[in-house]
């Protein structure tokens, strides 16, 4: 009898539609009665199939209600404002046929009452089957895309010096439940029986049984469901929710694969650092410099882009700027001395494809805010380079494809702020000859990155 009774309620989504829809026409309708003959009637009709339809509706509700594992307290509003729906429907209908007390109301009170409460109970049914907020989740995705606000999508951040010590469940484990899967399994709203708010509730599992299989863990439902393609009916989360990110998967595939341990460390556990990694609490520094400059000259940029340098603010908020000469071959060292009036507001000049050579060296340590210098395909040789080693901020030297000399590049281990120099030259490799700082080799890319030799390689077919 259960499963017959369960079969019933599961048409429920299918069958609340049919008084949706004719609430719906029969509004549309109330909105035009001028234009037709017969309206009256025709609403009537619509309005008696409205309860009808209605109450199968309620009925097929409430089995679905009682077989699935809902909680009264998660579906009582959707349940009474459904019966508010119907009783509004029965008094519009009885007010039509006339005759009645009913008929010293004002008509708009039951075509309003009923708009209001089929919105209402539509949204509070939405609500318990697709979570509280699966209106505004895809409304939050759209301003991250369109508006370009940042979604906190991993609210986890594992402090580098004590995660050793936090418990593998409470430090990640929970965050991810809480974001991903709390929302349909929880006290009020306990889908498929199952409720994943504490870890009690998760050892006990839902109406199938245990999530966990702690003989074998790999055949645990829990971990089956998450790793079910996002096509398939029983994946985890539900496809219209926000997905399993591939680190919380891994995650709480290991945290399983250990046997879902709620007090044990990741240090006790013996955690690679790299399951982690994506966790752990990084600290974001600016790759500008964070100075406060007045605006520069409006004037001066119209002329310099009238010639066509082009110049843009790294950002709608700032004053530093970024320049480029890409589109002027001929540009010189004597034009770049030209840029005094905007030196200081300068934090990343492009002057790839120039007439530049080794004496732009001695004008760039004037740009005191330099943090990126581009010289690619240009005729220097590195003659002077030595001098920007008085750039406090400058992180990063593009040098690829020029006439540069390695014995130039042992100057570069005395620059305060340098990350990364690109060297690459297609006719040689700058990275073999001696003379260059070995020191330097995690912050000088030559371009050249051999694979490890495979025991195949020696092969002989």
């Amino acid at each position: 009898m259960d499963s017959f009774l369960t079969f019933i309620g599961r048409f429920h989504p299918l069958i609340v539609h049919l008084p949706i829809g004719f609430i719906v026409l029969a509004l549309l309708l109330e909105t035009s009665k001028s234009r037709f003959k017969e309206v009256e009637n025709v609403l009537k009709f619509m309005l008696l199939w409205v309860v009808v339809s209605s109450l199968f509706s309620i009925v097929s509700g409430y089995l679905q209600y009682r077989q699935e594992g809902y909680l009264w307290e998660s579906i009582q509003a959707h349940f009474y404002l459904g019966l508010i729906t119907v009783l509004f429907s029965i008094g519009f209908y009885v007010f039509l046929r006339g005759g009645t007390i009913l008929n010293r109301l004002p008509r708009l009170l039951f075509s309003g009452g009923l708009l209001l409460s089929i919105l209402i109970t539509g949204h509070l049914g939405g609500n318990i089957t697709h979570g509280d907020d699966h209106l505004t989740e895809p409304l939050e995705a759209l301003s991250a895309t369109v508006l370009g606000l940042n979604q906190d999508r991993n609210p986890i951040s594992l402090d580098e010096s004590t995660y050793p010590e936090q418990p593998l469940y409470s430090a990640l484990v929970v965050p991810i439940l809480s974001s991903k899967c709390v929302s349909c399994h929880n006290t009020k709203r306990t889908k498929g029986g199952l409720q994943l708010h504490n870890y009690e509730a998760l050892l006990k599992g839902g109406k199938n049984g245990p999530i966990v299989n702690y003989d074998d863990p790999e055949r645990s439902e829990f971990f089956l469901r998450i790793h079910l393609p996002l096509e398939q009916k029983k994946h985890m989360p539900p496809k219209a929710k926000k997905q399993l990110t591939k680190a919380e998967i891994e995650l709480l595939s290991y945290w399983i694969s250990v046997g879902a341990p709620e007090e044990q460390t990741l240090g006790q556990l013996g955690v690679q650092r790299k399951l982690i990694e994506p966790f752990l609490l990084k600290e974001t520094l600016s790759f500008y410099p964070e100075i406060e400059l007045n605006a520069p000259d409006p004037e001066l940029i119209k002329t310099l882009e009238s010639k066509g340098i082009i110049i843009s603010p790294v950002n709608r908020a700032s004053n530093l700027l970024t320049l480029s000469t890409l589109n002027v071959p001929k540009f010189n060292v004597r034009q770049l001395q030209q840029l005094n009036g905007i030196r200081e507001h300068l934090v990343s000049i492009d002057l790839s494809y120039s007439a530049v050579n080794d004496s732009v060296f001695n004008v760039l340590k004037e740009f005191p805010n330099l943090v990126q210098i581009k010289l690619n395909h240009t005729s220097i040789t590195g003659n002077g380079i030595h001098s920007l080693g008085s750039l406090k901020y400058l992180k990063k030297i593009h040098l690829v494809e020029t006439d540069l000399q390695a014995e130039e590049l042992s100057s570069l281990q005395d620059f305060p702020a340098l990350e990364q120099v690109f060297a690459y030259q297609s006719n040689r490799n700058l990275g073999e000859d001696s003379s260059w700082v070995p020191e330097l080799q995690n912050i000088i890319q030559f371009g050249e990155n051999p694979l490890s030799k495979l025991p195949t390689d020696e092969i002989v077919y």
